[in-house]
């Protein structure tokens, strides 16, 4: 599995195309949470959507928990307005 996310790495980068695995992410992510708390701000997240699929053992996020609290404002998703039925409210 780590040969195949290697390869398609580089297929993507050979073609141009800007791609980031999991791990760096990861370690972008932990820069981010420093940022935050440099400034004095809270970092939220939920856990299971932070670790990356393999090897998540292997970063800091699988070490922490977090605080799942949604915070307002925020985007959140809508229902699909071509789903409803005819004459029903939003």
């Amino acid at each position: 599995m780590v040969e195949l996310n290697i390869a398609v790495l580089y297929s993507y980068k050979k073609a141009g195309v800007s791609i980031v695995d999991h791990h760096t992410a990861a370690r972008q992510f932990q820069l981010f949470e420093q940022q935050e708390k440099a400034a004095g701000r809270h970092v939220t997240g939920d856990w299971t959507w932070l670790i990356p699929p393999l090897s998540p053992a292997t970063t800091h996020i699988f070490h922490r928990t977090y605080d799942n609290t949604t915070m307002l404002p925020n985007f959140f998703y809508q229902d699909r307005p071509y789903e409803r039925q005819k004459g029903e409210e939003q």
